[in-house]
């Protein structure tokens, strides 16, 4: 596919420029070939991720975590460690951060809440699902609300388990039986005072540190951590098979290993 055109639907399909983001999302490193014909798709954009996708011989890199972020202003230390491998290969680079967050087809946090639907059999009139709290301007983030409780614990067995996260379950509420949950991908942690405000028995965030799990212990506001990689691995997969079933482009996505 033409690059251009390619470049043109991403910014239009992710709604690149109707976000307020740290990261600098769209095109970050350029190359010389006009067309694009294989994609490679990760979370983030590591020098050694970079290392394996040249062995994979990929016109262009898709990643949720960019190169450049708002205090960028030289290319120098590690984003230009990244920056090299690209240009020296001629491999384009192209990052998406909130927008993937937020998207209601590809995004990580609508489909951590349709996973949830589908596991527990959930119709159409057992739930309500809506986008959760406003960060810069824009929706980010997404809430379910169900009439069938689920007892806690399947969110660590059934669901964490089939959804491959890891998982740390706080139940600072007390709760045996859930019937809300706000989803909340990566380390927005913030927002669970919203979340204790509004009665929804589980917020669940990729990570959180002492102070804030201390928090919401004094608050009685159930969290669930699943780690900010796992909550925001699931985009990468959605946008590939987007593309390929829509431009016909070769796809292929590394799981980072630390």
């Amino acid at each position: 596919m033409n690059k251009k055109e390619l470049i043109k639907y991403l910014d239009e399909y992710l709604k690149i420029n109707d976000f307020v983001d740290s990261s600098k999302n769209g095109l970050q490193i350029d190359n010389s070939k006009d067309e694009i014909k294989k994609i490679g798709y990760a979370v983030d954009a590591n020098s050694y991720i970079f290392e394996r996708w040249v062995n994979e011989w990929v016109d262009m890199v898709i990643s949720h975590h960019g190169i450049f972020w708002w205090h960028e202003d030289v290319l120098v230390w590690v984003p230009y460690k990244r920056a090299k491998i690209m240009i020296e290969n001629d491999i384009s680079s192209y990052a998406a951060h909130l927008p993937l967050d937020a998207h209601e087809d590809v995004g990580n946090n609508i489909w951590l809440a349709k996973a949830f639907i589908n596991i527990f059999w959930f119709r159409e009139w057992e739930y309500k699902l809506e986008p959760f709290c406003e960060y810069k301007w824009n929706i980010i983030w997404f809430w379910l609300r169900f009439d069938r409780p689920v007892h806690i614990s399947n969110l660590v067995t059934s669901y964490a388990e089939q959804m491959q996260l890891l998982k740390r379950l706080y139940n600072f509420w007390n709760k045996d039986y859930i019937n809300s949950i706000a989803f909340v991908s990566g380390g927005a942690w913030s927002d669970y005072k919203q979340a204790f405000e509004e009665w929804y028995d589980v917020y669940v965030t990729g990570e959180a540190n002492h102070g804030q799990i201390s928090g919401a212990k004094e608050m009685l506001q159930s969290i669930f951590l699943w780690w900010h990689y796992e909550t925001e691995k699931i985009w990468p997969k959605l946008l590939a098979y987007h593309l390929r079933d829509k431009f016909w482009l070769e796809i292929v996505f590394l799981d980072e290993k630390y």
